[in-house]
């Protein structure tokens, strides 16, 4: 408890200072892209049909730990990449992160065109508290550069000062195939020197891993990322199977965005094994995903459906298998066929390997 008072009186001290009043929107919509969390180690996940692939090289030192990741989505155009580097030797350890990503967004917004650069480099401390939880504070400076939507070639940056306070716990379970993760943190921006956001962003995550038995196995998520002001916020998307299945990619958005994923497994013949032409595939296990999502205070944007309530809800349900990948027994490769709760024929396709279900 001590740890989580820590974490109260410095988001305090952070959200303390600053204009509450509301502030008008000249510039561009700020995109937030839902991170991927992956477990220690080096993971990656390739999901098709949007042909989205992401990646984690992790890699500890004696005295330093380093990290590479990159992100690539042929159909949304966006692609990324980040390397952080921290010492590992002291009560705080210091660190640095780096990145540059470029998004594809269009939005009515007369100062907004089609597309989006961001590079940040984020300073940040770190607390190991103990082997399963982490508690940190990182001073991000950001700068967005994107084209006037009515000046043609000419290009408009915008910057973004903010200081995140965040929490990490991470806990495996009595057997080997049980485990949960948890992360919070809160987000202040400043309209300090060239800043130009005033906005306080929560963001929280869980996700639990476990097998039932011998034969079922469940991975949920649930995930909460909102601003907490009436100042000009980012916009979250949710959509598609990494958030809400059933839905195109980034369907719904909104100021804040929760969202619910409940995914089984269930492996009926646990020994099952086959073969096609020459690959040899060593499990066979049946999928059934079952996502809730809402998106509160939207706004429009350009080649993407107009939501014309504050507030909008999806459900989706999905079938598939899963099997692995030959020649790579620990690798998941799945495919899904779902759709949402208002249409039932409008049928959507995923597919992917890597990590498990991504």
């Amino acid at each position: 408890m001590n740890n989580f008072r820590y974490i109260l009186i410095v988001f305090l001290l952070i959200i303390s200072s600053g204009n509450a009043l509301s502030q008008v929107e000249t510039g561009p919509v700020k995109i937030k892209v839902k991170r991927i969390v992956f477990k220690a180690g080096n993971q990656y996940s390739v999901n098709i049909p949007n042909l989205a692939f992401h990646v984690l090289l992790q890699k500890s030192f004696d005295t330093i730990r380093s990290s590479v990741s990159a992100d690539y989505d042929y159909h949304r155009k966006d692609m990324g990449f980040g390397m952080s580097h921290s010492l590992i030797k002291f009560i705080v350890n210091p660190g640095i992160t780096v990145e540059d990503n470029l998004y594809f967004r269009e939005v009515f917004n007369d100062s907004t065109g089609i597309w989006s650069r961001k590079q940040s480099i984020t300073p940040f401390l770190i607390h190991e508290m103990d082997n399963n939880s982490s508690i940190g504070m990182e001073f991000k400076f950001e700068r967005e550069w994107s084209p006037k939507r009515r000046m043609g070639a000419d290009i408009i940056s915008y910057n973004d000062y903010s200081i995140n306070v965040f929490y990490f716990y991470k806990s495996t379970g009595e057997n080997e195939g049980e485990n949960s993760l948890f992360s919070i943190s809160f987000e202040r921006s400043y309209k300090i020197s060239k800043g130009q956001y005033n906005y306080l962003l929560l963001e929280s995550l869980f996700q639990y891993f476990t097998e039932l038995n011998s034969y079922i196995r469940y991975k949920g998520q649930i995930s909460f990322s909102g601003n907490l002001t009436p100042q000009q916020s980012p916009l979250f998307f949710i959509g598609g199977d990494s958030s809400l299945i059933g839905y195109e990619n980034d369907e719904f958005w909104g100021r804040k965005a929760f969202y619910s994923q409940n995914l089984f497994e269930f492996k009926p013949f646990p020994e099952f094994k086959f073969s096609i032409s020459k690959a040899n595939f060593r499990r066979l296990s049946f999928l059934c995903q079952i996502d809730f999502g809402q998106v509160r205070g939207s706004t429009h944007l350009k080649d993407l459906k107009p939501q014309n309530k504050d507030i909008k809800t999806g459900f989706g349900a999905g079938f598939g298998v899963n099997t692995d990948l030959p020649y790579m027994p620990d690798t998941d490769l799945y495919f899904i066929i779902a759709s949402p709760s208002e249409d039932v024929s409008d049928i959507k396709f995923y597919a992917g390997f890597g990590g498990w279900l991504k």
